[in-house]
């Protein structure tokens, strides 16, 4: 017979199976290390551009500064020059119009050549009224040249020295026009360079806050595979939770653990459905024959088969009995499997009082025959939680304090507000758990070891029913210390709002 082989559709999938083309090429196939290289460097392009433009204006002021530091430098020389020619130049004038020579009027056309020729020099990148000044002294001193004339006849000496004060005055006011001139470009030059370092701090801080963009949009495009593969593993753990089959779309080992995650899931389901069809399969198997041993053992006991020694009578009990605690610790691992499937929290505000009293209605009973008190204090009026859940975990504690406390003790119930909790406490005097069981004691199938005072078989599921409850209501189950009670088992459940 040929034999056809089918493989599983929850395969663990590998590297070898995934299809890659050149047109789906991008960052999603990088690793996450690679990615944050890429992130880092798109997100310094922007400081990198602040820097060369921050270098290039600092370049141009610079450039700009030493250009105006040397020209002023120039000038500053320039009108130290004219002021010594102008002085040479009086000089001159009047000592030619005091001793007459060939020599002295020599001196004086030199000194007055050298004057006029600086003064050009000085005037000829000036505009507007400085031209004109210059323009008139230029005129002056060319009348004062003509007067000396070419011949040696005997000057004038009133002739001579009458326009000295004219000229000192041009000189004294052309002197100020390049002074005025030159702080009027070094108030320019301060205008552009402080225009210059206003634009440069809008550059920076629209190119800090693009910056900002880019790292929280790289962070974001990191932190959101990782977040979504915070929710698939917290999906893992709850029942019933559909998983999501769509890609991480993030960095190479995200996108191979959100695959493998994937394919936990559907084997987590399965195990799930295979443990859900084995109680099922098995709460029906065990019935039928625990129920026909049971109506054996009856019929037996009844003498109904014919009469039964005293041995054999006793052989017949211990059946039953062993029957009845098979039966019930079935009965206990069905109900907590139920309640393993309950994932949905049904809310509604009630009264903690009256819900407190219809669980201790149910115990009255065993309450009675073991002659225990029960005390409770109750200083919350309105409580808004699912009445079912915490009836459960109520009716636990209860029965754990009746199991396990002593004859005759005390049984202590308190619900109270704690900031920000809602706190109840169960407490009974009795053997105390040991300290390494204190955290055991609320796992499935644990039991302290302390016997029970009554006839029940105990399964180790009642305080981790508790556990479940307070965790499907957000809140959190331990041991506490209670003066005057030998064990107190405490229920932290957050505050909620009837509009919650």
């Amino acid at each position: 017979m040929k034999s056809t082989s089918h493989a599983s559709p929850l395969t663990l999938p590998t590297a070898s199976r995934r299809h890659f083309s050149l047109k789906h090429l991008s960052l999603q196939q990088l690793s996450l290390q690679q990615r944050l290289i890429v992130s880092f460097a798109i997100a310094l392009i922007p400081l990198a551009v602040l820097l060369w433009q921050g270098h290039t204006v600092f370049q141009r002021i610079t450039v700009m500064a030493q250009t105006e530091a040397q020209a002023a430098m120039r000038e500053a020389r320039q009108v130290e020059n004219l002021d010594r020619l102008a002085v040479d130049s009086e000089r001159a004038l009047r000592q030619h119009a005091v001793v007459t020579s060939d020599n002295t009027l020599t001196q004086s056309q030199q000194a007055l050549q050298e004057y006029r020729q600086a003064v050009s020099a000085a005037c000829l990148f000036m505009g507007g009224e400085t031209a004109t000044h210059c323009s008139s002294h230029l005129q002056l001193i060319d009348a004062q040249l003509a007067a000396l004339g070419t011949s040696n006849r005997a000057p004038n000496p009133n002739t001579l020295t009458s326009d000295l004060p004219q000229l000192r005055q041009h000189q004294s006011e052309l002197t100020e026009h390049i002074w005025r001139q030159l702080n009027q470009r070094l108030e320019a030059q301060g205008e552009i360079i402080q225009q210059e370092q206003q634009a440069l701090y809008w550059q920076t801080l629209t190119l800090v806050l693009l910056t900002a963009v880019m790292v929280v949009g790289s962070s974001r495009r990191i932190a959101a595979p990782i977040q979504r593969l915070d929710r698939m593993i917290r999906s893992l753990g709850q029942p019933g939770a559909t998983p999501d089959h769509k890609g991480i779309q993030g960095p190479r080992e995200l996108n191979e653990l959100g695959e493998r995650l994937t394919w936990l899931s559907g084997r987590l389901q399965q195990l799930e459905a295979l443990r859900l069809a084995l109680l099922r399969h098995a709460a029906h198997e065990l019935k039928t024959p625990l129920a026909s041993i049971k109506e054996g053992c009856s019929l037996l006991e009844e003498g109904i088969t014919g009469p039964l020694t005293g041995p054999q009578r006793e052989v017949v009990a211990l059946l039953s009995g062993s029957t009845d605690r098979l039966a019930q610790l079935t009965e206990q691992l069905l109900d907590y499997n139920q309640w393993l499937q309950q994932t949905e929290v049904r809310r509604q505000t009630l009264s903690p009082s009256a819900l407190i009293n219809d669980t201790l209605s149910q115990h009255q009973l065993a309450l009675h025959q073991r002659g225990m008190n029960i005390q409770v204090v109750c200083t919350v009026d309105r409580l808004h939680t699912d009445p079912t859940l915490f009836k459960r975990m109520l009716d636990n504690l209860i029965t754990n304090a009746l199991a396990y406390g002593a004859d005759a003790g005390q049984i202590h119930i308190r619900l109270e507000h704690q900031s920000p909790w809602v706190v109840l406490e169960v407490a009974n005097t009795g053997p105390a758990i040991p300290a390494h069981l204190h955290q055991s004691i609320f796992e499935p199938f644990q039991r302290g070891d302390a016997p029970r005072q009554d006839s029940l078989q105990s399964s180790g599921l009642g305080l981790s029913i508790v556990t479940d409850c307070a965790r499907l209501l957000e809140g959190r189950a331990g041991l506490a210390e209670r003066t005057g009670y030998d064990v107190c088992v405490r229920i932290q459940l957050p505050v909620r709002e009837a509009n919650a």
